[in-house]
C-alpha cells in the first residue's frame, strides 16, 4: 500500500488535550474516542553542530552545520517514525464488530483502495516542541471530517428507516435531542461503527439509519467517560435521554442493548428519530 503523509505543522509549546475517553494501541499511539483522532508523539535528540571546519566530525553524517540544520534533521527523523506507527495504529482500529482496519484491507479490495485513499491525501496536524537539545513531534491525524478516515469508509449509510415499535400501552412522545448511553459498567470496545438493539435484537441504531454526511462530520457516535459532561454535550442537545445498557452485543463486545421499553421510549418520537439519524449519540465508557 502506498503511504504519503501531508503536514499541516504548527509550532506550540506544548500540547494540551481536552481528554475524556482515550485508548492507547500496542505502538503507544492514542487514539481520542472523544475528539475522534489518532495522535503519535515521538522525541529526538538534535545531532551535534559542528562549525569548526578543523573538527574531525565536520560533515559527516550524524552532524549539522548550523542549528536550524540540526533541528530540521531531528524533526523529519521523528516525523519518518510518527508515519510508520500512526499507518500501524490505524490498521487497528476497529470498523465494527466484525473487522479491525486491516482485517477489512485484507477481506474487501474496495475498501482497501479507499484507505488507500486516505493514506495518500491524508493531512495530519503536526506539533512540534523544541527543548534544549531535543525535539518533540506530535502528529495528530482525524478521524472524521473532510480528510478523516471515516470519510474513506464506504458503507450503505441511511438505507433503513427505524423499527416501528409497538408500546403496551399508550405512550406519550417526549421529544428527547439525542441518547445517552452508559455502558461503563460492562467490558465493552469502542468502535467506529457501534450498534445498539433491543433485547430480542432489534437494531435501533446502526450505520444503516444514520445521515452519512452527519456520520463524517461528527463520527457515528461520541465514546466518553464523565456522565455530566456527556448530558451537557451540545451533540445531544439540551433534553437527551439517558439510558443504562443491559449487555454488549457481540463478538468482540463492540455493540450494546437496551430494554425493550426504553428503545419504543426512545423512537415514539419523530423528533427524536430525526436527531438520531444526526448521530445525536454519546456512549460513555470506563476508561482502563
Amino acid at each position: 500500500m502506498g503511504k504519503k503523509f501531508s503536514f499541516i505543522i504548527f509550532i506550540v509549546v506544548s500540547s494540551v488535550y481536552a481528554i475524556d475517553f482515550i485508548s492507547q494501541d500496542f505502538f503507544g499511539a492514542k487514539i481520542n474516542w472523544n475528539e475522534m483522532n489518532v495522535s503519535f508523539q515521538v522525541t529526538e535528540k538534535l545531532p551535534r553542530v559542528i562549525i569548526d571546519t578543523k573538527d574531525l566530525e565536520y560533515g559527516k553524517p550524524g552532524t549539522a552545520f548550523n542549528i536550524s540544520e540540526a533541528r530540521n534533521k531531528a524533526q523529519l527523523k521523528a516525523r519518518e517514525k510518527i508515519n510508520l506507527q500512526l499507518v500501524r495504529s490505524i490498521e487497528t482500529i476497529r470498523v465494527d464488530d466484525d473487522y479491525t482496519i486491516i482485517q477489512k484491507i485484507q477481506n474487501d479490495p474496495i475498501f482497501r483502495e479507499k484507505v488507500n485513499e486516505f493514506f495518500q491525501l491524508e493531512k495530519s496536524e503536526l506539533k512540534v516542541n523544541y527543548n534544549k537539545d531535543r525535539v518533540t513531534v506530535e502528529s495528530v491525524l482525524p478521524l472524521k471530517g473532510r480528510y478523516g478516515l471515516i470519510n474513506f469508509i464506504d458503507l450503505e449509510f441511511g438505507t433503513e428507516k427505524f423499527p416501528e415499535l409497538i408500546a403496551d400501552e399508550i405512550v406519550r412522545p417526549s421529544n428527547f435531542t439525542g441518547l445517552v448511553l452508559d455502558a461503563r459498567h460492562l467490558d465493552a470496545e469502542p468502535s467506529l461503527f457501534p450498534r445498539i438493539t433491543t433485547e430480542k435484537g432489534i437494531d435501533i441504531y446502526s450505520y444503516h439509519l444514520v445521515n452519512k454526511n452527519s456520520v463524517i462530520d461528527n463520527g457515528m457516535v461520541l465514546y466518553q467517560s464523565n456522565p455530566d459532561e456527556a448530558i451537557n454535550d451540545k451533540r445531544v442537545g439540551k433534553n437527551p435521554l439517558y439510558i443504562l445498557a443491559l449487555t454488549t452485543v457481540g463478538k468482540n463486545k463492540t455493540g450494546y442493548s437496551i430494554t425493550s421499553e426504553d428503545a419504543k421510549s426512545l423512537l415514539v418520537s419523530k423528533e427524536t428519530k430525526s436527531a438520531l439519524r444526526k448521530c445525536a449519540v454519546i456512549i460513555l465508557l470506563q476508561n482502563k
